[in-house]
Parts: structure tokens; C-alpha cells; sequence
């Protein structure tokens, strides 16, 4: 049987495990909480934010993407990667799964590949909420000028590139929330190292955290051409090695 055969059946089984869970539907309350936040600032007090000719999508779309980036994107991640890994710790299936004919390998990465996929997922309804957010604020404030501009190419390929901004969480999550049997010690460190992230951004050395990268990335701008694109490259190199080395600690890991 080949490598890809095992991942296969490996995801497989993940597939079933998360079907109908709460794990799939944090990827659709995540986005949707950020847009509504937006939403209901721009529809009460849109006033303060929006003047005549000017496209209100830039503000709009600053604070969705911003807000996500900066505080949703890491602490979804944390909670999403502790939930996805309570699935087996609550059931003391670990050692079920170590006797399964597949390779260790395999149960690693389908669990990776399915976190990313969701956290992929979750990027993909970001951009239909904020789209769809901004056409009904159309329609309930026309005088916002919400149908006379957009903002598609920006916020698409701002949510998008986020996304890949995020590779280096989303692989220390997974780790820590494998290696803990606590629900609290991956969603909580999350959370603290976010919080840590924000507090410190006036110093030079807090670029240096992962969970500041997709932030980094948009270097506080909507205009592409100022975006950081190496925090992108950095975050991909993180997310490959940090695969590797959980990899070879999975291998080794006894489960009792």
C-alpha cells in the first residue's frame, strides 16, 4: 500500500470524526462574527465613518480585515485546534489510533491537512460574508455609497493571502494541542501569545511571532503594493518545518 492510499484512509477517518461537530461550524461563526461586529458599527454609526464620494468599502473592508488578522485569525485557530484535538484526548483514542494499519505519518498529517482545509474554509466565508455585508448595507443605507464602489480584488486576495499568512499558527496550535490532553493549556496559550503580540506591536522584535504575521503581512494598509509579502514566505517555511519536526515527535510519542 502506497503513501498516498494511507493519507487517504486517514483522512477518511477525520472526515467521519468531524462531520456534524462543532469543529466544522467554528469555521463559519468565526468570519461571521468579525463581519457582524463591522456590520453593525458601519449600519449604527456609519455616519462617522463614511462621507460623500468616498468608497466606503476602504473602511469597511480595513476594519473586517484588520480585526481578523489581528485578533479573530490566531485565537480561532487556538480554539479550533484545541476543540479538533479534544475529539480524541476526550475518548483516550490515541491509543486506538496507534494500532490502526496506517503509518504514524499519516494520522499526523491528515489531522494537519484538515485544520488547514478549515482554516482555509473559513478565510473563503470571510470574503462571501464581507461581500454579502456590504451589499446589504447597500441596501439599508444607500446613501453610504456602498453600491457605487467595491473593493472585490482587495479583499479577495487580502483574505486569501491571510490565509497563508497563518500556516506558521496553525502548525504550532496543532502541536500543542496534540500534546496536551487539556482543552485549556493550546486555546489558552493561544490567547495569551495573541494578546502578548498586540500589546508589544510598537517593538521591532514582536514581528518575529508567528501569530503577528498575517497582520505584519498587511502592513496596515490596503494598498497591495505596501503589503509585507515575505511574512508569507516566512509562515510557509514555518508551517514545513514545523510539520517535519511534529512528524518525527509523533513517530516517537508513546500513547498510553
Amino acid at each position: 500500500m502506497n503513501a498516498l492510499t494511507y493519507l487517504c484512509r486517514s483522512l477518511l477517518i477525520e472526515k467521519i470524526k468531524i462531520s456534524r461537530t462543532l469543529v466544522v461550524w467554528l469555521a463559519f461563526f468565526a468570519p461571521a462574527f468579525v463581519v457582524l461586529v463591522a456590520f453593525v458599527a458601519a449600519y449604527a454609526d456609519g455616519e462617522k465613518f463614511y462621507k460623500p464620494d468616498v468608497n466606503p468599502w476602504i473602511n469597511f473592508s480595513g476594519h473586517i480585515l484588520v480585526g481578523w488578522a489581528l485578533f479573530v485569525f490566531p485565537i480561532y485557530v487556538s480554539l479550533q485546534s484545541a476543540l479538533y484535538a479534544a475529539i480524541e484526548h476526550q475518548n483516550r483514542a490515541f491509543a486506538y489510533l496507534y494500532i490502526l494499519p496506517v503509518p504514524r505519518w499519516s494520522i499526523y498529517v491528515s489531522k494537519l491537512l484538515v485544520l488547514t482545509v478549515l482554516t482555509g474554509l473559513s478565510h473563503i466565508a470571510l470574503y462571501g460574508f464581507a461581500e454579502a455585508a456590504g451589499w446589504l448595507l447597500g441596501l439599508l443605507k444607500p446613501h453610504y455609497g456602498f453600491h457605487n464602489h467595491s473593493m472585490h480584488e482587495v479583499l479577495s486576495k487580502g483574505t486569501l493571502l491571510m490565509f497563508f499568512g497563518g500556516g506558521g499558527i496553525i502548525v504550532i496550535q496543532l502541536f500543542i494541542s496534540l500534546q496536551s490532553a487539556s482543552f485549556i493549556v493550546p486555546a489558552g496559550f493561544g490567547l495569551f501569545v495573541t494578546m502578548a503580540g498586540v500589546i508589544s506591536r510598537g517593538f521591532a522584535i514582536s514581528t518575529a511571532s508567528p501569530y503577528l504575521w498575517p497582520i505584519c503581512f498587511l502592513n496596515n494598509s490596503l494598498d497591495m503594493g505596501d503589503w509585507r509579502y515575505s511574512y508569507l514566505l516566512n509562515s510557509l517555511a514555518v508551517f514545513v518545518l514545523g510539520a517535519l519536526v511534529s512528524i518525527q515527535l509523533f513517530n516517537r510519542k508513546d500513547i498510553i
